[in-house]
């Protein structure tokens, strides 16, 4: 008897008996039985936390029952956060960051990118530094950052060099938001860059040249002809800047820590500060809560362009 014919005996005994294939083994034969690990480690470690922090936010929470039972108190902390000043002083400095990085990650981003689309020894030479400076842990570039624009760093060492008055670039209340945006938008430019860099290569050359047969320049166009090309990829880019912008923490911390006063203080940092310094545990998480809110109106557009690239 064949291979074949042994087959069909075994599915004709099968069906004869009315027995099929267990839903156990059918089970682990499914693709989405190899996503659980990933679903139960997502489950652990993110949506857990959000739980417990949207618990916290909607409960009286101190040092003194940190670790007992949380009193709720449901909408009173975010009425008594949103009736206070600096929720709403926090929110604006955010916004100054995001809109210094929008301007960082999508104009210089685009000069950077169209600068390096070109093949070619110092190409890669400065893609590589690119991708070291975005590598590079902000807790580091920030601890070298704050060496170079301390009131006695190397910048202002230079500055006296060159008979120029001294700036003091973290120390100045009204200066010193420009000056840990300006460093957060150097630590994000090289992202930007790499990502333009990537969508003007996957632009056809076909209409390149046809643009410089018919006497376009090179800006003219990179503006009216592959400018409109990118613009997909800069809305994406745009919306993942907002989101970085609205949970940038690290170096706000390592130069400033909020300060001078609260000239620096950011959501993020605000929330931080009033958890663990204040050990305002619920106002802390309230605060978090606000900030995620914020990021989520930003992600849903976000999502909604992935969809409809995937759908294309």
């Amino acid at each position: 008897m064949s291979v074949l014919e042994r087959e069909r005996a075994t599915e004709g005994r099968r069906a004869s008996t009315g027995r099929r294939p267990s839903a156990r083994r059918s089970f682990f034969k499914n693709p989405i039985f190899f996503l659980l690990p990933a679903v139960l480690v997502l489950l652990a470690f993110a949506a857990y936390p959000l739980l417990v922090l949207l618990r916290m936010s909607v409960s009286d929470v101190g040092p003194s029952n940190i670790v007992g039972v949380w009193h709720f108190v449901g909408l009173d902390n975010f009425v008594a956060v949103l009736g206070t000043s600096e929720i709403w002083a926090s929110t604006l400095r955010t916004i100054v960051v995001s809109v210094v990085l929008l301007a960082s990650n999508l104009i210089l981003g685009f000069l950077a990118a169209s600068i390096l689309s070109t093949r070619g020894r110092v190409t890669n030479i400065v893609l590589g530094i690119m991708v070291f400076v975005w590598a590079l842990p902000p807790i580091v570039s920030g601890s070298v950052w704050k060496f170079l624009l301390d009131d006695s760093g190397a910048l202002n060492g230079i500055l006296g060099f060159l008979g120029l008055p001294h700036v003091n670039w973290l120390s100045n209340p009204s200066l010193a938001i420009w000056t840990v945006a300006g460093v957060v938008a150097w630590s994000s430019l090289p992202f930007s860059a790499l990502i333009l860099r990537g969508g003007l290569l996957a632009i056809s050359q076909d209409i390149i040249e046809a643009a410089a047969i018919d006497g376009a320049g090179y800006w003219r166009t990179r503006m009216q002809i592959v400018l409109p090309l990118l613009r997909p990829t800069m809305w994406i880019l745009g919306i993942l800047t907002v989101l970085y912008a609205f949970k940038s923490f690290d170096f706000f911390y390592v130069l400033t820590q909020g300060g001078p006063g609260t000239a620096t203080n950011t959501l993020p940092v605000q929330s931080y500060y009033t958890a663990f310094s204040n050990f305002d545990m619920s106002t802390g998480a309230t605060i978090a809560v606000i900030s995620m809110l914020i990021v989520a109106i930003f992600a849903v557009p976000y999502v909604r362009s992935i969809r409809k690239e995937n759908i294309e």
